[in-house]
């Protein structure tokens, strides 16, 4: 949390696009049918993402 607080804003929005897009290809995976190796990287992305999402309403409550 404290490394996603130091980004700039705009850091803050290319790093959530990336993290949104890997998510989106692990999805894209396992409805394809296939498998990929590791199954606990959906769940680190999606709650990396809820961080992200997190920082930047507290941000904007401020």
């Amino acid at each position: 949390m404290k490394e996603i607080r130091k980004l700039t804003p705009e850091a803050r929005n290319n790093r959530l696009k990336e993290y949104r897009a890997q998510l989106s290809e692990k999805y894209a995976q396992l409805s394809a049918g296939g498998s990929i190796d590791d199954t606990g990287k959906i769940t680190e992305l999606r709650k990396t993402i809820a961080r992200f999402l997190t920082i930047m309403n507290e941000e904007q409550n401020e």
